[in-house]
């Protein structure tokens, strides 16, 4: 299925070591550097239907965990308000091993429409300056921690 935006990568890390940092829904700006501050509206990090609002350079975003499968590897949220003119937006992180190394298989999507702007260029946006750079730097604090 292709998604909205997405990104991927391959972590040098054991899988349990990656899930460490999603398995804290409150805990985005530890890796990644679009986020300045996340705090708990509603709920506990690890709770389907806790509510976090993200304090951005620009702006800000609130939203719910909607799936939250510790044993999987996976969850998924979505977006109940935002200073980003997205709408109907679902995302989700799912960590697979790779079994022939130790490492770890990342993939992180959103679907979403956008509104009074071009979703074909505004997808992107997502993709590389939330997914991808949070990511990267992910990647980087597994390297040196």
């Amino acid at each position: 299925m292709e998604h909205t935006s997405f990104a991927s990568s391959v972590l040098d890390a054991p899988i349990e070591r990656v899930w460490a940092y999603f398995d804290d829904f409150n805990g985005l700006p530890a890796f990644n550097p679009g986020i300045l501050e996340s705090r708990l509206e509603e709920g506990s990090a690890r709770t389907v239907g806790a509510v976090r609002y993200l304090t951005l350079p620009d702006g800000f975003v609130r939203e719910k965990l909607l799936k939250f499968e510790p044993a999987d590897f996976e969850l998924e949220y979505s977006i109940l308000d935002s200073s980003m003119p997205v709408r109907d937006y679902i995302a989700g992180v799912r960590l697979t091993p790779v079994t022939d190394s130790g490492k770890t298989f990342v993939q992180w999507w959103a679907d979403y429409t956008t509104e009074g702007v071009d979703l074909r260029q505004f997808a992107p946006v997502i993709t590389e300056q939330v997914f991808a750079a949070g990511l990267r730097t992910l990647g980087e604090r597994l390297r040196n921690g």
